[in-house]
């Protein structure tokens, strides 16, 4: 992917979290290439940015029946997500698979 920016980490037992900044490429096209990097690997959760506020809000519905595929543990969408955005994704996934993130918020994967 071109301009765009994602870190990958393999927890023993769970599989692949992925940090995004702002995933201007589109959150699935992050998963889909860190799926390409890490072969075999389950994909366990997902954080970060999801650019989805503002002119991005008409490709929601799109985004959050993407990531259906993916069978993650847990989206914990942050900054540029959008508030509807979590709302599509939490209706979507529930609150116990979706999270909003905030500064100085911990979270145990």
């Amino acid at each position: 992917m071109i301009d765009e920016r994602f870190l990958a980490v393999h927890v023993r037992n769970k599989g692949l979290v992925v940090f995004s900044g702002c995933s201007h490429a589109g959150i699935v096209n992050v998963l889909h290439h860190a799926g390409v990097c890490f072969p075999g690997v389950r994909l366990h959760a997902v954080m970060g940015g999801f650019h989805l506020a503002g002119t991005t809000e008409a490709i929601i519905p799109a985004t959050v029946n993407d990531l259906r595929g993916f069978g993650l543990d847990h989206i914990i969408a942050g900054h540029c997500t959008g508030w509807r955005a979590i709302a599509a994704l939490e209706r979507a996934f529930g609150d116990q698979v979706v999270v909003p993130s905030a500064v100085g918020k911990l979270f145990s994967l």
